[in-house]
């Protein structure tokens, strides 16, 4: 795995989303990589999350793109105080002021990205802050999307039932779309920045099956997507089986449409 440093020595459906810039001498020069974080009713664990995550990148040229997709429980709040403290002068806080999906909030905050390199992470920090700049070496050499793939056995923290859901997931897609890929749901991913302002132009989904349709679109654009192996650790609270067999089927349901409309609009 290579340092950060020897990494920089190598050559919608709702209003208008709000940006807000925060720091004094940011925006002068560009980031190195641009690290978009989706949230959404997460006021129990944001702010000490993106101090962990901000002590960990304090020493690199990185832009983190917080996107909050209109929480209702005082995320947002905890957010812009963190990023008034936050050292990184390349903060931006996005906030949209209605419901737009993960998928909505990440192709927005892709379009705002200035990185040579654009990291999306899951804000519990779930997937092992060590293999950010293997990601990003990753994306480099490749010129395209490198997604993180956990085990089976780091997933088995979720419970037998979300397993079982997350593999009948990952089957169906694999025969739907011919990815050859693991983990698609996966919030851990890395991706050329043209590529990715690209792909989320494309992109139809903005629910929980946009991760599987944005690897869909590369494959089918002839762009390369690798995978890595990462470690893993779930940090949510569990929600309700019915809950979990709701979503699950939900974005079963999603994959089928996704793969119907584009069977039904080829280009």
């Amino acid at each position: 795995m290579v340092s950060f440093s020897e990494l920089k020595s190598e050559a919608s459906r709702a209003k208008p989303i709000e940006p807000v810039l925060l720091g004094t001498n940011g925006y002068y020069k560009a980031p190195s990589f641009s690290l978009i974080i989706p949230v959404y009713n997460e006021a129990d664990i944001v702010a000490e999350n993106l101090r962990i995550l901000d002590r960990f990148l304090e020493r690199d040229e990185y832009e983190l793109i917080i996107c909050d997709d209109c929480s209702k429980d005082g995320t947002y709040d905890q957010l812009r105080a963190f990023a008034k403290c936050s050292k990184n002068p390349n903060v931006l806080l996005m906030r949209s002021d209605g419901r737009i999906g993960k998928g909505g909030t990440i192709k927005r905050a892709v379009r705002e990205a200035r990185g040579e390199t654009v990291i999306v992470m899951d804000v519990d920090l779930s997937s092992d802050l060590r293999y950010v700049p293997e990601m990003i070496r990753q994306a480099r050499i490749s010129g395209g999307i490198v997604v993180g793939q956990r085990s089976t056995s780091d997933r088995a923290t979720h419970g037998p039932l979300r397993v079982i859901l997350s593999l009948g997931y990952n089957t169906l897609a694999r025969l739907l779309f011919q990815t050859g890929i693991k983990d698609h749901q996966c919030g851990f991913k890395a991706m050329n920045a043209d590529v990715a302002r690209k792909l989320v132009g494309k992109a139809k989904n903005d629910g929980y099956a946009f991760d599987t349709e944005l690897i869909f679109l590369a494959l089918r654009s002839n762009i390369p997507v690798r995978q890595v192996q990462i470690r893993w650790i779930d940090g949510r609270t569990r929600k309700s089986n019915l809950r979990w067999i709701r979503t699950g089927f939900t974005m079963m349901k999603d994959l089928i449409n996704i793969r119907r409309n584009y069977a039904l609009h080829s280009d």
